[in-house]
C-alpha cells in the first residue's frame, strides 16, 4: 500500500508542476508596474476564460490530492 501511495505522490507532483508551468501569467510583470496597466479595465479583467479556469481548478484538485496522499503516507508509517 505504501508503494502505491508513493507512486501516486510522484505522479501527482509531476502533474502539479506541469500544470503550473503551462498556466499563462496573470500579470504584465515590470512593464505593468511602470505603466500601471492602463490598457486594462474592469471588463477586460473579469472575462470568463474557460481553459484557464479549468487548469486552475485542476491545480487545486491535484494539490488537495497531494496533501491527502502525504497525510496518508505519514499515517501508514
Amino acid at each position: 500500500m505504501e508503494n502505491v501511495l508513493r507512486v501516486l505522490l510522484v505522479i501527482v507532483s509531476v502533474a502539479i508542476v506541469g500544470l503550473v508551468m503551462i498556466q499563462p501569467s496573470k500579470s504584465q510583470g515590470l512593464a505593468g508596474l511602470i505603466t500601471g496597466g492602463s490598457n486594462e479595465n474592469f471588463f477586460a479583467k473579469n472575462k470568463v476564460k474557460t481553459k484557464e479556469k479549468v487548469m486552475a481548478r485542476m491545480t487545486v484538485v491535484l494539490s488537495v490530492a497531494f496533501v491527502g496522499i502525504v497525510i496518508a503516507l505519514n499515517l501508514i508509517k
